[in-house]
């Protein structure tokens, strides 16, 4: 018999009643997967059984990001941090994180708890991208951080007067992680601190990984049975897969237009006299480092279009620009398949067409040329045997490509953290989640969206998620479980 997530969350009386997970026998021989409801944010807990140890604990991102309407941060991080710290024991075998947007990194300087996880932390996973050792990914995750402030200062000075504002201050908010210029939310912490904490507060240097890497796995989650394998993002010298967003024509993806192409003045904005306007050559050269293709001419300049953005601050120019500046981070996105007792989880991040691609058809097909339709070994194998998929990016509509739905098998479990009516419209076809890829995802799994969930906070009701699909559907495999301010899978 279906049961809606708010009656079930409703029901019961106290707060501090464990979800049936951890009621009934035999659940403890079982892989979990939670995912907390935060809003718009990735917050995965996956718990490994173990005989010998006891269960393992993997945290897979914390984050939350206010979006574009305001309403993508539901203010519960905190609570859901304290009560992910209580189940664990403040204690993980492993973290990831799988890029620096604040969606899924904010909660590491925002929320206290993690302090009291210093020298029980087993491991830190980050991708290759945030490697402290190579001067030239250092030089442009500097430039591209350098880029997004001038340009959020500078779009938060033009205020209502720039058409696209609101779009480009909310990307540039979730690369900064800074809550400035009157973008709102839970309060606290920042992506700077974040990747901090990740980096050095926590007892264990963290290992970068990037496609082709063996990762490193603790002993611990060995012993219980688990191994992994890194599928993206794609090696640093692969750098025209990192700056493809959509997929070439003939694959696709489940996209739609922004609805901003023709919409708004073209007039440039200057908020200051023209003595204080920046010129792109006020710019140190490492702002502005391989992010275009390179022709002869462009060898010198090779980041002109972005260069040309700000200063000329035409609005769709600047809109493009900076979505461009986000699916780069985007595409840096750890990817990570799981493997347990021959079942097969994938968390995709926020991996978009060039994280994909670069596995999905194998480093020989070169990006600049149509994809065969025949996906590599490799990927329609993993594909075809999920038991697991964690939606890329939210349900958005620049990942899951049609193509990977396509190959994937039937019976699986879907989950897409999320919040609706925080980024795009539907008006548009730029609405988050997208619900043509949720259906077409609902055909061959049973999809949980964590904003079906109704949060209750010290039996206090703070979300019921009212206009959100109301009821889960039955896994073919195991079940899914319902607390507080998460939903399980049991597998």
């Amino acid at each position: 018999m279906k049961r809606t997530l708010n009656k079930i969350t409703r029901a019961g009386g106290k707060e501090a009643k464990e979800s049936r997970s951890q009621r009934e026998s035999g659940d403890e021989e079982q892989l979990r997967v939670r995912m907390y409801r935060v809003g718009f944010g990735d917050f995965f807990l996956l718990t490994v059984p173990s005989k010998k140890l006891g269960p393992q604990h993997v945290l897979i991102d914390c984050g939350v990001t206010t979006g574009r309407t305001g309403k993508g941060d539901i203010g519960v991080i905190k609570d859901a941090v304290a009560h992910m710290a209580k189940e664990t024991g403040e204690k993980l075998a492993l973290i990831i994180a799988t890029h620096r947007h604040k969606d899924h990194i904010i909660g590491f300087s925002r929320c206290p708890e993690f302090q009291r996880f210093k020298g029980k932390v087993g491991a830190i996973w980050m991708p290759i991208w945030e490697t402290e050792y190579d001067q030239n990914i250092r030089k442009i995750q500097n430039g591209m951080s350098a880029l997004a402030l001038d340009a959020q200062a500078y779009v938060a000075a033009a205020g209502d007067r720039l058409p696209h504002g609101e779009d480009i201050l909310a990307m540039l908010d979730n690369a900064l992680g800074m809550e400035q210029f009157g973008v709102t939310g839970s309060g606290g912490g920042s992506n700077a601190a974040s990747l901090a904490i990740l980096k050095n507060g926590f007892g264990v240097k963290p290992k970068y990984y990037q496609k082709g890497h063996n990762p490193e796995l603790p002993p611990e989650l060995v012993e219980a049975g688990l191994s992994a394998e890194i599928l993206g993002p794609p090696p640093v010298d692969a750098m025209e897969f990192m700056k493809l967003t959509d997929l070439r024509k003939g694959v696709g993806q489940y996209l739609g237009a922004s609805g901003n192409e023709n919409e708004g003045e073209k007039k440039r904005f200057r908020p200051f006299r023209p003595e204080f306007d920046g010129k792109p050559e006020d710019y140190p050269a490492a702002a502005f480092l391989e992010w275009e293709s390179r022709s002869e001419e462009e060898i010198k300049d090779p980041w002109q279009q972005l260069k040309n953005a700000i200063d000329s601050a035409q609005p769709d120019v600047l809109l493009a620009a900076v979505k461009r500046l986000d699916d780069f981070l985007n595409n840096q996105s750890l990817v990570v398949l799981f493997t347990f007792r021959d079942k097969k989880l994938l968390f995709a991040g926020d991996a978009q067409a060039g994280n994909w691609e670069y596995w999905l058809y194998g480093p020989n097909q070169a990006p600049t040329t149509t994809p065969s339709s025949s996906l590599a070994d490799e990927g329609r194998k993993i594909l075809g045997r999920l038991d697991f998929y964690k939606v890329g990016h939210h349900g958005s509509t620049n990942a899951t490509p049609i193509v990977a739905v396509d190959a994937m098998n039937e019976g699986f479990v879907s989950m897409c953290s999320t919040q609706a009516d925080s980024f795009g419209s539907e008006k548009n076809n730029s609405e988050v989640p997208r619900i043509p890829l949720l259906e077409a995802l609902a055909k061959k799994s049973a999809v949980a969206r964590s904003d079906q969930l109704a949060v209750k906070i010290q039996g206090k009701l703070v979300d019921p998620a009212k206009n959100a699909p109301q009821e889960l559907p039955r896994p073919k495999a195991g079940r899914f479980d319902i607390g507080p301010c998460y939903v399980d899978y049991l597998l």
